[in-house]
């Protein structure tokens, strides 16, 4: 079923909220995720934006985390709780064995200095990828320390730029930077990162992950990362769930993304009406899973 609300409408919507996009909410029962993680790969949510992803050779997928830990929900999004931010910060299972944790933009419903420093200081083999805006925000931490900064890869990019690509143990890592959405009129000072995290698993596969933080969904945004994205197909992309109320999203995904299937994330505690009533698969709780197709 398509979501019958026209795309300006939704986007309009996506608006409102105090920092990051979301539309207004109704409240069905949250929709049902169809798809179920591999043996010992795929994507697992968190809450919010929040998802952890296993990718590789299935006896040797390294772990990470995208936006696991954030301050605000804004009283629309799910809160953390005391026993999550807990078994997060100390790498407490499932969240154990954790190689890296990316974090999109510093935004308070996507990232927490306060417990992301607390969380590189329990787990000192832990890497923290991130934009500059994060690393200022944890430099005025109590806790910090040059220690902690160490463990810190800080992305420092132009709208329409991408970093060079990078490895954290064999994962190789490419991000990108496009406006957030709101933008030109709000948030357009705010680095948000794309990151497209791609591991080999065999015979000339890989299994490929992007995450778009809060991208904006206006195709222009994306004509300087068209090469870049063009380069390999990625199997799953993690978007944020507005994405599915614009104009021709499969055309977004497929084409413009270059992605084989999407989940949407940062879905309110509330699901709205059009989104319940689609045929999206997305993510409203923790534990959920989808599967991340291997691609050439």
């Amino acid at each position: 079923m398509k979501p019958y609300f026209s795309a300006s409408v939704l986007f309009a919507a996506a608006l409102t909220l105090p920092a990051c996009g979301s539309a207004d909410v109704a409240a069905p029962p949250p929709a049902e995720l169809p798809s179920a993680v591999a043996s010992g790969t795929g994507a697992t949510s968190i809450l919010n934006a929040g998802v952890m992803t296993q990718i590789g050779a299935e006896n040797a997928a390294a772990k990470f985390l995208f936006d696991p830990i954030y301050d605000d929900h804004f009283g629309s999004l799910e809160p953390l709780d005391d026993a999550l931010i807990d078994k997060i910060v100390k790498g407490e299972a499932p969240y154990d064995a954790v190689t890296a944790v990316f974090v999109t933009h510093a935004h308070d419903d996507h990232f927490s200095a306060k417990y992301m420093t607390e969380m590189l200081a329990y787990q000192p083999d832990l890497k923290l990828v991130a934009p500059a805006q994060a690393l200022d925000q944890l430099r005025k931490e109590a806790g910090w320390n040059f220690g902690l900064e160490t463990q810190v890869r800080a992305i420092t990019l132009r709208n329409g730029e991408q970093s060079r690509a990078f490895e954290i143990d064999g994962v190789e890592v490419v991000a990108m930077r496009s406006p957030h959405t709101g933008w030109p009129d709000r948030h357009s000072d705010v680095h948000n990162i794309t990151y497209r995290v791609s591991a080999p698993t065999s015979d000339n596969q890989y299994m490929r992950v992007m995450h778009f933080g809060d991208a904006d969904p206006a195709r222009k945004h994306f004509t300087d990362h068209a090469e870049f994205l063009s380069s390999a197909r990625t199997g799953l992309a993690i978007v944020p769930y507005w994405h599915f109320g614009t104009a021709n999203p499969d055309k977004l995904f497929d084409e413009t993304f270059n992605a084989e299937t999407t989940v949407g994330m940062h879905v309110p505690a509330n699901v709205p009406e059009w989104l319940a009533g689609s045929d999206r698969a997305y993510f409203t709780g923790e534990g959920q899973t989808a599967d991340i197709p291997e691609t050439d």
